[in-house]
C-alpha cells in the first residue's frame, strides 16, 4: 500500500526531467553552452532542407569563391557552391555518423567491459589481452585498417563500414573503464544473490550491473561523439571516408582547398571552425556531465 501511495505521489516524469535540467543549469554554466551549440548544430542537420539557404550540390561556376558577403555568408568553394548551405548539411552527416559510431563502439566496449569483469579468470585474461592488442594500434591507424579492409558499404546514405571503422577503437577504452568500475559491483551483495538465485549470467550483467553503470556510460559516449566528429573528419580528408558530392565538414578541408587558403581562405577557415567548435562543446558538455553524475566530482 505504501508503495502504491509513493508511486502516486511521485512528481510525474516531465516535472522530474524539467528539475533535473534546471539543476543541470545551475550547476554547470559550461555544459549549458556545450549542449546549447550541440543542440544548435542538431537542429540545422535535422532542418538542413529549410535552414540552408542553397542546395549543397548546386554548381554555379559564375560564382567560384566568391568572399562572404549578403548573399553567401560564408562565400562560395572552387565549384560555385554555397560554404554555408554545405556546413549546415554537414552537420547532419557529422552528427549521423559520429552518433552512431559512438553508440556501437561503446555499447560492444561496455558489455565487453562487463562480461570480463563478471567472468574473471581466464575470460577476463584473454579479452584484456585482446584489448590491449586493438590498444597498441593509433586510433587513426586502426580506423585507416578497418576501412581500407572493408571498403565501402553504403546503406540508407550512411557508410555502415565508416561507422564500424571509427567504433572500432572505441571499444578497448571503454571496455577498460567500464571494466574498472564493473569489478567493484560485481562484488556487490544483490549479484551474489542473483548468482544463488540462478539466475543466467545475462540477465545478471544486463538488468543488475548494467544499471548501475549508465553514469560511466553516458560521460564515455558524450566524449567519444567529439573524438568521432575528429576521426570521421581526418578519414574524409584522407579520402577514406565521405566522398563527393556528400557535403561533410572534413572533406571540404580536402583536395584543392588547402591549395587556395592565400587567395580564398574562408574555403579552409570556416569549415575548421565547424569541427572545432563541435569538438569543444561535446568536450564541455561531457566535462559537466562527468562532474554531474558522478558523486566523486561533486563538492
Amino acid at each position: 500500500m505504501s508503495n502504491v501511495s509513493a508511486s502516486l505521489s511521485a512528481p510525474p516524469l516531465y516535472k522530474r526531467i524539467l528539475h533535473a535540467a534546471s539543476q543541470f543549469v545551475r550547476e554547470q554554466p559550461f555544459g549549458t553552452v556545450g549542449a546549447l551549440v550541440i543542440l544548435t548544430i542538431g537542429f540545422a542537420g535535422i532542418f538542413a532542407e529549410w535552414v540552408a539557404p542553397y542546395d549543397p550540390l548546386e554548381i554555379n561556376y559564375m560564382s567560384t569563391f566568391a568572399p562572404p558577403s549578403l548573399e553567401h555568408w560564408m562565400g562560395t568553394d572552387d565549384f560555385g557552391r554555397d560554404i554555408l548551405s554545405r556546413l549546415i548539411y554537414g552537420a547532419r552527416t557529422a552528427m549521423i555518423i559520429s552518433l552512431s559510431a559512438s553508440l556501437i563502439g561503446c555499447s560492444i566496449g561496455g558489455i565487453v567491459g562487463m562480461s570480463s569483469a563478471y567472468f574473471g579468470g581466464r575470460v577476463d585474461f584473454i579479452i584484456q589481452r585482446l584489448m590491449d592488442v586493438l590498444l597498441s594500434f593509433p586510433i587513426i591507424v586502426l580506423a585507416l585498417v578497418v576501412v581500407a579492409v572493408l571498403g565501402r558499404n553504403p546503406v540508407f546514405g550512411v557508410d555502415m563500414n565508416l561507422v564500424l571503422a571509427i567504433s572500432i577503437p572505441m571499444i578497448p577504452k571503454v571496455s577498460r573503464v567500464i571494466r574498472s568500475a564493473s569489478l567493484q559491483i560485481a562484488v556487490m551483495p544483490y549479484v551474489d544473490a542473483a548468482r544463488a538465485l540462478g539466475f543466467n549470467h545475462r540477465r545478471i550483467i544486463l538488468r543488475h550491473m548494467a544499471p548501475n553503470l549508465v553514469a560511466p556510460f553516458l560521460i564515455l559516449l558524450t566524449a567519444y561523439i567529439a573524438q568521432a566528429i575528429l576521426l570521421e573528419a581526418a578519414l574524409s580528408f584522407l579520402g577514406l571516408g565521405v566522398t563527393e558530392p556528400t557535403p561533410a565538414w572534413g572533406l571540404m578541408l580536402s583536395g584543392n582547398a588547402s591549395q587556395f587558403f592565400l587567395t580564398a581562405p574562408w574555403v579552409i577557415i570556416f569549415p575548421g571552425l565547424a569541427i572545432s567548435l563541435s569538438v569543444f562543446a561535446f568536450n564541455l558538455y561531457g566535462d559537466a556531465m562527468r562532474d554531474w553524475l558522478d558523486p566523486k566530482f561533486k563538492f
